[in-house]
């Protein structure tokens, strides 16, 4: 079973625990009063855009104790906020041990991986929609350990231009669809931060993003590869005229938790390649050689 990411978008609304499930009211204390019950176990993350929600410490111990996170969002649909345990795994302090002391060579090795993966998935995106993905494939062959040239950025203005139009930018206060992207990522950056902290690792220590100010640098490391299948879906949007993140456009963006990946295992949703990549990381780690798994770069047809 494929868990639900669950949005809070606007209204007041009330969060609380009843035994095995969580209690959504909405306008508490009106007439207009409606609960929503949605069993712990099926959730994938809780993103919350309105200023008017509350929650009892009984919901926010057992978001926690079920590696759950929660993710407080500002009016630009930007995590400003993240609810996240202490403990994730039975052998976490080994594996966050081995994560601190990381060598250079295979930090180096794992997030050149990351860049080619990332960068063959935008290239797959590209030819999918017709355009042109052969530049994009010439430059994930040109990243080096590191990525010390920044292929990943020179690729990145080819791949929007043509995904989108000419004049767009990728910026998080940019033009439509920036705010879709944005919230897409919101969503595709909580499922990975969960299965970092399930994997036994901590999102803070990063790969290659560092910012004292990012509690979350390994999960912006590791979505990388897992953002053209956000992209794909915001295109879709776009070219349908949603230019905003309506009520319809953050149901269609929730869903690509399950869109379809290509493994070595086969056809798989989003939300489990995401847990394998978390789990082979943290082997990487312990090993001390690359043993990253990530979904193949064509979509499945």
């Amino acid at each position: 079973m494929e868990r639900r990411v669950v949005d809070i978008a606007e209204g007041g609304c009330h969060l609380s625990k009843r035994r095995g499930v969580l209690v959504v009211k909405q306008d508490p204390g009106t007439d207009e009063a409606a609960e929503t019950l949605l069993p712990f176990d099926e959730i994938e993350s809780v993103i919350v855009h309105t200023p008017r929600a509350s929650y009892s410490n009984a919901a926010l111990v057992e978001f926690a104790r079920r590696l759950i996170p929660l993710v407080c969002c500002d009016e630009r649909h930007s995590p400003v906020a993240w609810l996240w345990p202490t403990d994730g795994n039975f052998e976490q302090s080994r594996r966050m041990a081995a994560q601190a002391t990381m060598p250079d060579n295979l930090r180096h090795a794992l997030w050149a991986r990351i860049v080619r993966a990332k960068i063959d998935a935008q290239a797959s995106l590209l030819a999918e929609v017709g355009g042109p993905a052969d530049p994009l494939t010439s430059l994930a062959a040109r990243v080096l350990p590191g990525d010390r040239h920044n292929v990943e950025a020179q690729a990145a203005r080819h791949y929007w231009k043509h995904l989108f139009d000419s004049a767009f930018r990728r910026s998080v206060d940019g033009r439509p669809p920036n705010g879709l992207l944005n919230y897409g990522y919101a969503v595709l950056r909580a499922s990975v931060a969960r299965q970092l902290c399930g994997a036994g690792l901590h999102p803070s220590i990063g790969l290659h993003h560092h910012n004292r100010f990012n509690a979350f640098c390994l999960a912006d490391d590791l979505m990388e590869p897992f953002r053209p299948a956000v992209d794909r879906v915001v295109r879709r949007l776009w070219r349908n005229g949603h230019d905003e993140v309506t009520a319809d456009a953050k149901a269609e963006l929730a869903t690509v938790m399950v869109e379809a990946q290509c493994t070595d295992r086969g056809v798989a949703p989003l939300s489990r390649c995401i847990e394998w990549a978390a789990r082979s990381l943290a082997q990487s780690l312990l090993a001390g050689e690359d043993r990253l798994r990530l979904p193949a770069a064509t979509a499945p047809g």
